[in-house]
């Protein structure tokens, strides 16, 4: 997945998550990193928003170039990632 923001842009991201099997389940928690490219530490991370089966976060990138928003969640005794590509022109 990737998303476009024009520099100073703040935005919200959200991911819905689904079963594949159609099982019903419950998105314990979830939290978020924003990574610049090249950079070994994120610029921003924190608690994301769960709306049901829907995961916000709202997010600033600091710059232009491309970033790495990791999503990382928790469903029963799982740990799940997602990745999303955030370009800033």
């Amino acid at each position: 997945m990737q998303v476009d923001f024009d520099f100073g842009e703040t935005r919200h991201v959200k991911i819905k998550i689904h079963s594949c099997k159609g099982d019903p389940f419950e998105i314990l928690s979830a939290s978020y990193s924003l990574t610049a490219k090249g950079c070994t530490e994120p610029e921003d991370s924190g608690a994301s928003v769960i709306q049901e089966h829907v995961i916000d976060q709202v997010i600033t990138p600091k710059r232009r170039g491309t970033y790495k928003l990791v999503i990382t969640y928790r469903i029963a005794d799982e740990t799940l990632i997602e990745k999303v590509e955030v370009r800033v022109m």
